[in-house]
């Protein structure tokens, strides 16, 4: 499990080679043809005088359609399936101080034969100690000629044992599953290939049995076949509707897995920034259906899906291909992953999270032995923490832990009378986790503290820099760009549209929302940054932003509710569609929320705490912020 950095490294160089256009056969009207057929996206009018493939290309500035030769092609399909086989020991080594750790035995392996455990501590081969070893100088010592055999000695617990190792060939596929120390099913899923779905299968079956709680590593999973990402999600979820896909034409299909879940047990998910593709697809799929918690980073955030033509579907090719984007993927619930990814349970940095999960993994410690556990509620499932034995063993992972709880979590605290309910700011005060909290430090008698301080957990919000939020102040056009571009994990240097916008901290910002369409101009080339906003101005950015998040908010956007007692008090009739999007459908099962709404005055300055709040209920109203 602790083996991500070469692999987010090598994740980012085949992306960089697969961005590579290079001489091809296929033509441009050829290209043409099939983009008109299949692109999701308007065809600019440039493009259709390109005088080359690689200049139609450049014009569509699409990251993801792309020619491949068919030597190209070839690599696409392997990094895809991500499938090996070599002559070896079939063990998974990381370095550690008096040798290396036996993270996983790959099955079918002379190491597996030979006995060997998740958990062993290896000492020596052949003798020589391995104190000191590079990963070079094990695979060295370790590999060799099929039929051969090697030698080792491993510390297991508080003995020695030595165990003499056939080499031989070793299958590695896209996705292992293993036994972890302490009962923990760990999935480790490197890429969607068409077999992923019966792997993660295969390994639930396996080892169910074995463990109480599976976690599904999919840090630097950068996608691969979406129908093997249903059959993964399903393996957990059970039947039902796991995916929508929406074509240039507005027709959607759908991913619909139809047997029951594989296990009942708890899940995590871990994920980082290149968790991405057919990954969201999976991870947005627990999310919505509640099945389990993610830890780590928010996610890469590419919501769209490519289709690939090839000798087998088209007549333009021989043995090269065209990748094109061709639709748009939503979740469950109809949520994008599009820029704002996928927002995980619990926000913690990449050094973090594989520690703080396993902190998570421990079983239910039962009423009698509670004292100095904690047990958190999370998406309706109950995590329990040795808290005692972390604050002297692991006290920072323990702090990182508890700075990444938003205010609002059902928590409790275990005494020896039993477990007694707490509130996060507690259980952060008597575990010293003060330093670690990312709550602002002005908003504790704002009417939305809760939500000011939840946002900022999830890094939605970001405050002076000292600490502080200023919830009574107003928010100027230029502040609301950059909440909105924060909110959605954007940040880019584009260049925008405005004449009165150049090189000021806001200018990104402004120039991206723009073209997201969230945010217009006042007229003569101008944007007014500095300007306040007002409450409908703000009212009408979010819905925008809802339609773009959930495709159903998008549908009821398109065609509203006709008001039979006309435009509400105060409202412009440009700001009603997002007033009853918003209230009608974001927040309709919210009646604080909904009252947030009809409190506010139309034309009156809306306050940072005003917008924070109504950012909140528009994330968790859709189910993009769930914890």
């Amino acid at each position: 499990m602790m083996r991500r950095l070469l692999r987010q490294i090598l994740a980012l160089v085949c992306t960089a080679l697969l961005l590579l256009t290079s001489a091809s056969a296929l033509t441009v009207d050829q290209a043409l043809t099939l983009l008109d057929e299949l692109y999701v996206n308007p065809i600019p009018e440039e493009a259709r005088q390109a005088q080359s493939l690689d200049a139609l290309l450049e014009i569509l500035g699409d990251p993801y359609t792309e020619y491949m030769t068919a030597e190209e092609y070839q690599q696409f399909l392997r990094d895809v399936e991500q499938n090996t086989s070599f002559v070896g020991v079939g063990l998974e080594l990381t370095l550690a101080e008096e040798g290396a750790n036996v993270v996983s035995v790959i099955a079918g392996s002379g190491a597996e034969a030979a006995g060997l455990r998740p958990g062993d501590v290896l000492l020596e081969i052949e003798g020589e100690s391995c104190a000191g070893f590079t990963l070079d100088d094990l695979s060295g010592a370790l590999m060799g000629e099929e039929g051969t055999y090697v030698s080792v000695t491993v510390r297991r617990g508080e003995e020695q044992l030595s165990f003499r190792i056939r080499r031989q060939p070793v299958e590695v596929h896209n996705t292992t599953a293993t036994v972890l120390d302490g009962g923990i099913g760990y999935l480790d899923c490197r890429s969607f290939g068409q077999d992923t779905g019966d792997y993660v299968r295969e390994g639930l079956e396996t080892y169910d049995g074995d463990v109480h709680i599976w976690m599904l590593d999919l840090r630097s999973n950068t996608g691969g076949v979406t129908t093997a990402a249903v059959e993964t999600a399903g393996a957990f979820t059970g039947g039902g509707i796991l995916l929508r896909m929406r074509d240039k034409d507005g027709r959607y299909a759908y991913g619909w897995y139809g047997e029951d879940p594989s296990t009942e047990q708890n899940l995590i998910l871990l994920t980082d920034s290149y968790t991405a593709s057919a990954s969201e697809i999976v991870a947005s799929a627990i999310r919505d259906t509640r099945r389990g918690i993610s830890v780590g980073t928010r996610t890469y955030g590419k919501g769209v899906a490519q289709s690939v033509l090839d000798e087998t579907n088209s007549p333009y090719f021989d043995g090269d291909a065209f990748k094109i984007t061709s639709d748009r993927f939503y979740s469950a619930d109809g949520n994008t992953t599009d820029a704002i990814g996928v927002i995980s349970t619990l926000l913690v940095i990449p050094s973090d999270t594989e520690a703080v999960a396993l902190l998570l993994c421990e079983e239910d410690p039962g009423e009698e032995n509670c004292d100095g556990w904690l047990r958190l509620r999370l998406v309706g499932h109950d995590f329990y923490v040795n808290a005692a034995a972390a604050a002297e063993e692991s006290a920072v992972t323990l702090r990182a832990l508890l700075g990444a709880l938003a205010p609002d979590v059902e928590l409790s605290l275990g005494t020896a009378e039993g477990w007694r309910d707490i509130t996060t700011a507690q259980a952060v005060e008597l575990f010293d986790a003060a330093g670690d909290s990312r709550w602002f430090t002005d908003v504790a008698d704002s009417p939305y503290a809760d939500a000011i301080n939840t946002l900022a957990t999830y890094d939605i919000l970001r405050g002076s820099g000292s600490g502080a939020f200023y919830p009574e102040d107003t928010i100027t056009r230029a502040e609301v760009c950059s909440m909105l571009a924060q909110a959605l994990g954007i940040y880019t240097s584009g260049g925008n549209p405005f004449t009165d916008v150049t090189s000021q901290w806001y200018a990104s910002a402004v120039g991206d929302m723009a073209r997201m369409g969230f945010v217009e101009g006042v007229g003569g080339g101008r944007f007014a940054p500095e300007e306040t906003m007002s409450c409908q101005q703000f009212i009408t950015i979010m819905g925008r932003l809802a339609a773009f998040l959930n495709t159903e908010a998008y549908e009821f956007s398109q065609d509203p509710p006709v008001l039979d007692a006309g435009v509400p008090g105060g409202y412009a009739p440009w700001a009603v569609d997002s007033l009853l999007l918003l209230t009608d459908f974001v927040m309709d099962e919210n009646s604080s929320a909904v009252s947030l709404l009809e409190s506010l005055d139309p034309e009156a300055p809306i306050l940072r705490e005003e917008a924070a709040a109504i950012l909140y209920h528009v994330l968790t109203g859709l189910g993009l912020l769930v914890y």
